[in-house]
């Protein structure tokens, strides 16, 4: 049932629903005035009934009144009619109801007739009807009634009512199976895109392409699938382009450069200023490696081919005792606290480069006396590595852009470097689908890389 939490299934409904809502208005506005039409035409009869009777009594009195609601109750027989003659004093003299209704006024004699008021009365033996009734005082102060049944009207506005209400369900119904329907189709098609894009993410879909639909079929969905190969096409082309790049810098700028340090050694310069060239084009083939490796890794992005369960937890306690004593000779503390057997899905070599790196930096750029934490903490779902420093922290001049390439803050320029450390470790923790942060510290600078605990993966 998850499509009933679909954008398109709540649309379509949406334009099902709304045309019959606004059906149940225009009915309910056309009942209202059917129903205000069938009651002025019956208190139009009631009337003309009364203005019969007073005229009756005035030609022939009394007993041609009585005569007449005889006849008349039984010509009316079951569209319902109610009559009543009162003496003065209130007796009865004819009709077929013997009780004046208690909610009837009596009109003064002198007024034609009194006002028409809706009532419920239940003859003799009969259920209780809706009426419109009125009274008139012929001359004398005889008090007379007559009603005309509502049931024929109510009957009529209630069968509206249930054939409009059956209706209604079928528009519903065939509205609500025309939206599923809709939504389902669509779902369909955007969970064929979604799962190209899904394998397009991990590294494995860079070649396919999605369906090409037929000329009759082209709407928006084939408009999408057609930019997405277009856009995949261009993708394709500049990762190809950018790798034969890197390949080209690698063999190219390699090669001249071993030929450098090959002709050095034949140079008869003295010994401090040849280890310094050569130092000089060691750093340099270093940072083309960096490049292309941070390259690379940009390239891999989500992709867990080559990752494999690794146990973060070894991997920070052998980095922080391999630079303990690079700590304690240069007068800073190195502090590890390691949850154990911390699982995480990686590649063992990259993630002891990204953890070497940020302790390196930490021992670089603080002062002696200056403390280093490697904290190493295993949740249930996630594991976090925070590494911490006590020293000067950032300038705030680069923090916005402390992981672009090459960016050295102005304390630090005087380090030797080319500013690619923090590059690489954004790459590293990127290629592991990690998450990178760099929270506030009232002192010092903290960096914290948030990854999926393996446990909580394989659950998944």
């Amino acid at each position: 049932m998850s499509w009933l939490r679909s954008p398109m299934f709540r649309q379509a409904l949406l334009i099902a629903v709304v045309p019959l809502l606004l059906a149940i208005v225009g009915v309910l506005v056309v009942q209202a005035q059917l129903k205000a039409r069938l009651l002025v035409e019956t208190e139009q009869r009631l009337q003309a009934e009364l203005q019969n009777f007073a005229a009756l009594y005035d030609q022939r009195r009394i007993p041609a009144v009585r005569q007449a609601m005889e006849f008349r109750s039984l010509q009316h027989g079951d569209e319902g009619r109610i009559y009543l003659l009162q003496a003065r004093d209130g007796t009865w003299l004819g009709g077929n109801i013997q009780e004046w209704p208690a909610n009837v006024d009596r009109a003064a004699e002198g007024f034609e007739t009194g006002p028409a008021q809706q009532i419920t009365y239940a003859a003799a033996g009969t259920m209780p009807q809706p009426y419109l009734a009125a009274g008139r005082t012929l001359r004398g102060g005889f008090p007379l009634l007559v009603g005309v049944s509502l049931t024929p009207m109510v009957e009529t506005l209630g069968a509206m009512r249930a054939r409009f209400l059956g209706f209604g369900a079928v528009m519903l119904l065939a509205g609500l199976a025309l939206a599923i329907l809709g939504a389902s189709r669509a779902r369909k098609r955007l969970g064929g895109i979604n799962q190209f894009l899904d394998r397009v993410g991990t590294g494995d879909g860079l070649q396919n392409r999605l369906p090409v639909p037929t000329p009759a079929a082209h709407d928006e969905f084939a408009q999408l699938n057609s930019h997405i190969n277009a856009m995949m096409d261009r993708i394709t082309h500049l990762f190809a382009a950018h790798k034969r790049l890197g390949d080209a810098v690698a063999h190219e700028m390699r090669t001249p450069l071993a030929r450098i340090q090959n002709r050095l050694a034949e140079l008869e310069i003295d010994e401090t200023n040849r280890a310094q060239l050569e130092e000089e084009i060691r750093a340099t083939i270093r940072l083309f490696d960096s490049l292309l490796n941070i390259a690379q890794m940009d390239a891999e992005i989500g992709n867990r081919a080559g990752l494999s369960p690794l146990n973060l937890s070894e991997i920070c306690t052998q980095i922080v005792e391999l630079y303990s004593p690079v700590a304690e000779e240069s007068g800073r503390d190195l502090v590890a606290q390691v949850d154990p057997d911390a699982q995480i899905l990686g590649d063992s070599n990259l993630m002891a480069q990204l953890v070497s790196n940020l302790v390196e930096n930490g021992l670089k750029y603080t002062r002696p006396g200056d403390a280093v934490h490697v904290t190493l903490t295993r949740g249930t779902t996630r594991v976090v590595l925070r590494i911490s420093d006590t020293g000067p922290g950032l300038d705030p001049a680069v923090r916005d852009k402390v992981f672009a390439p090459f960016v050295r803050g102005p304390t630090t320029s005087d380090q030797p470097g080319h500013g690619l450390g923090l590059s690489l470790v954004r790459a590293i923790t990127l290629r592991h689908g990690a998450i990178l942060r760099m929270p506030e510290t009232e002192i010092g600078f903290a960096l914290e890389i948030d990854c999926l605990h393996l446990g909580a993966d394989s659950a998944n």
